[in-house]
């Protein structure tokens, strides 16, 4: 199964090349424009443009911290979030952080399952 990544960015051209990269290394890619839009909050990662005029960065931050998802900041400009992309970014860089953000949920999932296995 590849991983779900949901796009949070404000420019559709930017939007549409970067989910065409993702689709073909192997990723299932939605982009939103909302907050509202579809369940977004079961996706594996999300990407969101730090200066998105449209869903404000510290909206999605929120929505993710609170869900547990992984975010990932993208922009051209400065930014003061960690994992974060510089605009224009090398694709090793974006897969090496994707890498990053899995295995970390997937660990912080299987310390969450031995709590509970130890628990009973």
């Amino acid at each position: 199964m590849s991983a779900r990544i949901a796009i949070f960015e404000d420019d559709s051209d930017l939007a549409e090349h970067l989910s065409q990269l993702l689709e073909i290394h192997g990723y299932e890619v939605t982009l939103l424009l909302s907050l509202d839009d579809i369940d977004w909050r079961d996706y594996d990662i999300v990407f969101a443009d730090y200066g998105n005029q449209i869903v404000p960065f510290k909206k999605v931050t929120h929505e993710c911290q609170e869900n547990e998802i992984p975010l990932i900041a993208i922009s051209g400009g400065p930014m003061n979030y960690t994992p974060s992309l510089s605009k224009p970014f090398l694709i090793a860089d974006m897969e090496a952080m994707i890498a990053k953000a899995l295995s970390q949920r997937v660990v912080k999932k299987e310390s969450i399952f031995s709590f509970f296995r130890r628990s009973s």
